[in-house]
């Protein structure tokens, strides 16, 4: 089975994902050089769309590294990290028309063997909830979460595949992973 982890930063994604890894999920991770995150951080103008390319390049090539692929959950898909996350920077003017078109290119490629998914676990929680759980998180993410939250209202919309959402505002998932 194939699962996409999806929803807003903070939602409980990594979590759920590492909860699943423990009943014998490979897991598919969210992950970037550690240099060039803090280069993000400090500079989101100049490095926002090479964090982004990283992070789909990161996420297909663990896909391919894969020995078992038949219990995956991804912690968020490629086609996330640019239908939210590179429309919602170029929106706020961390990357320009031309670099958002290249993105596009790249995603649609990468995605080409990579499998679509028999569920698409959508977690979310409340705006308030999500805002105290992103405090940590850069500045280009915390001040745009109104527009990531719209940005995936539309794409879970949109999905054909199937959809189960949960809202885990006043729940940890620990618990509710214990209750099975």
């Amino acid at each position: 089975m194939i699962i996409w982890l999806s929803g807003p930063t903070g939602a409980g994604k990594s979590t759920m994902a590492g909860l699943l890894a423990k009943v014998g999920y490979s897991v598919v991770r969210e992950s970037a050089p550690a240099p060039l995150f803090a280069n993000f951080v400090n500079d989101p103008q100049q490095y926002c769309a090479e964090v982004q390319e990283a992070l789909m390049r990161s996420r297909h090539s663990q896909w391919a590294a894969l020995p078992n692929r038949k219990k995956v959950v991804f912690d968020r898909s490629i086609d996330e990290d640019f239908s939210i996350f590179c429309r919602m920077h170029g929106m706020s003017g961390l990357i320009d028309d031309e670099t958002l078109q290249k993105l596009d290119i790249l995603c649609r490629k990468l995605q080409e063997d990579m499998p679509v998914p028999d569920l698409i676990l959508y977690l979310s929680a409340d705006s308030d909830t999500l805002a105290g759980r992103i405090v940590g998180h850069p500045k280009a993410i915390r001040d745009h979460l109104g527009t990531q939250l719209k940005l995936y209202d539309e794409w879970i919309l949109g999905r054909r595949e199937s959809v189960a959402k949960l809202d885990n505002s006043r729940c940890q998932l620990e618990d509710f992973i214990n209750a099975f």
